[in-house]
């Protein structure tokens, strides 16, 4: 197969499989995606969180603006700059972190069913490489 073709089928059936894994929360995966974000860089800005989410920026002020609805995370303006908006998580939003992991961690174990631990070391080590070259020029 064309290695463009295993990237969009890892792509679009990855984010569907998460998105059924998630439904139970009435969440998918960008919402998840920003949550778990959210919890390793607490306070950051819409705009930071802007290139993990695939979308443009008008798109991830809407998805922020459902999760703020959903009292799982907090926007307020930055200290620094009133015109930058921050995001952390609510204690409601923290309240669901462990389950949100549990969900990704039986995502990626149907994504690695089959594969030997030694297989899933050279993926991930061969996946860094393909990520690095392709983002040299976005750093």
């Amino acid at each position: 197969m064309v290695f463009i073709c295993d990237i969009s089928v890892f792509n679009k059936y990855g984010k569907l499989k998460l998105d059924s894994l998630l439904h139970p929360l009435n969440m998918d995966w960008h919402d998840l995606v920003a949550m778990l974000i959210i919890e390793q860089m607490p306070g950051i800005s819409q705009t930071r969180l802007v290139p993990f989410m695939q979308t443009d920026k008008a798109n991830v002020t809407k998805m922020l603006q459902l999760l703020e609805q959903k009292d799982l995370i907090r926007r307020e303006p930055d200290r620094g700059d009133q015109r930058v908006k921050v995001s952390s998580l609510t204690d409601h939003g923290k309240a669901m972190l462990p389950q949100l992991h549990e969900i990704m961690n039986a995502w990626e174990n149907t994504c690695f069913q089959g594969i030997s631990q030694k297989d899933r070391k050279v993926y991930e080590r061969v996946a860094k490489i393909i990520t690095d070259n392709l983002m040299e020029d976005k750093i």
